[in-house]
């Protein structure tokens, strides 16, 4: 019989079967102690980087759209929409995940910057090297571009 720790090397899923397994019926000696901690704190870790990714996506799109108002579009309208929503769904859903914000939305603003730099051709200092907006006004619906409105009349402005 292979080993915990090379059943873990050698073939995640099955080791994940047998570890759901052993949480299942209770069998603490079947249980990969190291490998498991292991995978939980990636599983955090991972959490984590989802809320920065989608508040990079969505902070890059908010600097656009304030800073190029010629150059807006149903495209961010949509973007700046749908991670708003996300965002909201996966707070909802992970709620431990609001206290990270502060270090995230520093670190995610850092990477929007440049992202909507590089985007416009704006340099990088007219952005500013702090965020500009408040966690609260990032993820309202009516702030900056208002996603609350209908999505007909986005798509009407093009």
């Amino acid at each position: 019989m292979m080993s915990q720790s090379s059943l873990y090397e050698q073939d995640f899923l099955a080791w994940l079967t047998q570890q759901q397994s052993a949480l299942a019926n209770r069998d603490v000696a079947a249980l990969d102690w190291e490998n498991l901690a292991e995978e939980l704190d990636a599983m955090g870790i991972q959490e984590k980087n989802e809320l920065k990714n989608r508040l990079v996506v969505l902070l890059a799109h908010l600097l656009k759209w304030q800073h190029q108002p010629t150059k807006r579009s149903v495209s961010w309208f949509t973007a700046i929409a749908n991670q708003r929503d996300d965002l909201h769904d996966l707070l909802d859903e992970k709620p431990s995940l609001r206290q990270y914000l502060p270090d995230i939305l520093t670190k995610a603003y850092r990477n929007a910057r440049r992202e909507a730099s590089a985007e416009t051709g704006i340099t990088l200092a007219n952005f500013g090297e702090n965020c500009p907006y408040k966690i609260e006004e990032i993820l309202n619906h009516q702030f900056l571009c208002n996603t609350t409105d209908d999505f007909e009349r986005a798509i009407d402005k093009e």
